[in-house]
């Protein structure tokens, strides 16, 4: 096939713009990858600092004491090694070992005298090469570790040792890779104009015989023009035929039209063209729910004879005939489907040199840009939230654990009380213990974790939650019903994780129920790369303005409640690279749809 000199050019100039990007985008990468270790090194070696010095301090406050001991024991070191683990975002745990590998402090206490195997080095992934540490990086979720060694009298007796997830320095380095290839699919299209643009610089002279075509077009006689070049002589040979064809190309003008019609209606975004005299010439699919008639129904009548008298888009579009400038990115309520929702309308004429041919109007639904603001608030948070675990925990958890010591003194200095002085003092200890669970419960929510993936059973594993929670719904008259896909395919996945979610997502059914009904359990196969898991209750629903609140932060609609639980279970699903959505109608039921990739 002969490419054209409009083509050939278009064509070398993508590919030379092509591997300009590929190229930038791979030294972005390496710089990228290498920029986010240095920081993870960087942090890792700060923190592990910090605790050498609180070690220190521990060995001086106990003199005469042996220091393994007197590390073991002190309570402000281990206050400070957990509160370090909530300031790193990218930070799984710390620990404190003595020499032969045991461990002394570990802020997964049940790790504490046990020998902790050691792990591979964070500074390592600095000096292997780009692909290396990229391959690291992506593979794999592997956990690196920064060792500080902590000496006595220059002989070393401990090390600390802090360990790094794969998983979290993947998740910066993919953030600023998606931009990356963002860039490059911009920049893609423009060289493409920008080629088409220089060729048809190169290509005047085919002007003129463009100009003879439109003669024989309206029928008027033309003179032989030499004209030389193979694409020259090509055009040359089909003026002769060109008579002949016009009905071949006629039809051929329709296909295009027609196609171009199938790609404009894929948009999301609803457009509408109108003439100068107001009569629809063309709108696509999303606009067809606005107009609320077909294209066939309404193509060529004036849009005041479709629209009710009263509809909004008619006052744009007179506003724009009437001379205006134009109308950007007005928010409007609009009818559709029988409800109301909001668009950002846009109207402006179209014209051809200085004559207008008519108005397009462009509607944009604001739904789905409202849910990319949710996330980008959901994310806010939750960064304020990890700055703030840290002192939190440091502040608030080391006076707790005082106040529960001297509760329970007193309790033994004060036990011939009478018994108001006793109930008082259980009382405290209550609150303290309660106010110590919101603290781990912070600390739980924004603290890193790996998974352990391996394969799951995703059925199997709702029919055990369902056993497990049967007595407890019971009790509040509510029942489960199951409807399970016998073939569905197993996930790989963090089953304690995963575990963890679906408790929070089958309690809330349980408890949006307090006159008892039955929950839906339902697993399906949306395609060979997806499983969806719809759990189903008939409970009290969900205002419609509520529903986009009920995964934040601490919301909560129950008394009592912490507004973690529904959190806990987006974060989980978030770390699955899946996605949960909550689908409600008051006084009907809601229904959260979890969707999780078959790896």
């Amino acid at each position: 096939m002969r490419l054209g000199v409009r083509s050939r050019e278009a064509l070398v100039v993508s590919l030379l713009t092509l591997l300009v990007v590929t190229t930038a985008t791979a030294i972005h990468v390496s710089q990228l990858s290498r920029v986010v270790v240095q920081e993870a090194v960087k942090q890792t070696d700060l923190i592990a600092k910090q605790i050498y010095a609180q070690s220190s301090r521990a060995i001086q406050r106990a003199p005469g004491a042996d220091p393994l001991d007197a590390l073991r024991e002190d309570p402000d070191l281990r206050g400070f090694l957990e509160s370090s683990v909530g300031y790193s975002p990218n930070l799984l745990y710390a620990l404190i070992a003595d020499r032969t590998g045991v461990v002394l402090l570990h802020t997964e206490r049940q790790k504490e005298g046990k020998p902790e195997p050691e792990r591979p080095n964070l500074d390592g992934l600095l000096r292997v090469d780009t692909l290396s540490r990229f391959s690291a990086l992506y593979t794999s979720s592997r956990t690196y570790e920064t060792v500080l060694p902590v000496t006595l009298n220059d002989r070393l007796f401990a090390s600390i040792r802090l360990g790094v997830s794969t998983t979290l320095l993947r998740r910066e380095v993919t953030a600023s890779l998606q931009q990356s290839l963002a860039v490059a699919a911009v920049a893609l299209p423009l060289a493409w104009l920008a080629a088409m643009v220089l060729a048809q610089l190169t290509v005047r002279p085919i002007r003129a015989i463009v100009g003879q075509v439109d003669r024989i077009r309206r029928g008027e006689p033309i003179e032989a023009t030499p004209v030389g070049g193979d694409e020259f002589q090509e055009l040359s040979a089909q003026l002769s035929r060109l008579g002949r064809e016009l009905q071949a190309d006629r039809l051929s003008t329709l296909s295009e039209k027609a196609h171009l019609q199938g790609v404009v209606d894929q948009l999301e975004d609803g457009v509408i063209f109108l003439n100068p005299e107001r009569h629809v010439l063309f709108f696509n699919r999303a606009a067809e729910a606005v107009v609320g008639q077909s294209l066939e129904q309404t193509v060529g009548l004036p849009i005041q004879d479709v629209l009710d008298p009263t509809h909004p888009l008619l006052v744009f579009v007179d506003q724009v005939l009437a001379g205006g400038s134009g109308i950007r990115n007005a928010t409007v309520v609009l009818p559709q489907g029988g409800r109301e929702k909001e668009f950002l309308v846009s109207a402006f004429h179209m014209k051809d040199a200085h004559r207008v041919m008519g108005v397009a109007v462009l509607l944009k639904d604001l739904e789905s840009i409202k849910t990319v603001q949710s996330l980008v608030s959901y994310s806010a948070k939750l960064a304020a939230l990890g700055r703030l675990t840290s002192g939190v925990a440091h502040e608030v958890k080391n006076p707790l654990n005082a106040m529960m010591i001297h509760v329970e003194l007193l309790k033994e200095r004060l036990e011939d009380s009478s018994p108001d002085v006793k109930q008082s003092l259980e009382v405290i200890g209550s609150e303290i213990r309660r106010l110590d669970r919101v603290v781990q419960g912070f600390l739980k929510f924004m603290r890193p974790q790996e998974l352990t993936l391996k394969p799951v059973d995703l059925n199997g594993l709702l029919q055990s939650l369902g056993a497990l929670l049967e007595a407890e719904s019971q009790s509040h008259g509510v029942r489960f019903v199951f409807d399970l896909d016998g073939t569905l395919p197993v996930v790989s996945a963090d089953e304690e994780l995963l575990r963890q979610a679906f408790i929070n997502i089958l309690q809330n059914a349980v408890q949006a129920m307090p006159h008892g009904g039955a929950v839906r359990i339902r697993t399906r196969t949306d395609d060979p790369e997806w499983v969806r898991v719809v759990v189903t209750d008939q409970g009290v629903g969900i205002a419609p303005e509520d529903v986009d609140k009920i995964f934040k932060l601490y919301y909560t609609s129950k008394p009592g409640g912490s507004g973690i639980g529904l959190s806990v279970v987006y974060r989980i699903v978030q770390l699955h690279d899946g996605t949960v959505e909550a689908k409600s109608q008051p006084g009907r039921g809601t229904a959260l749809v979890v969707r999780l990739p078959v790896r």
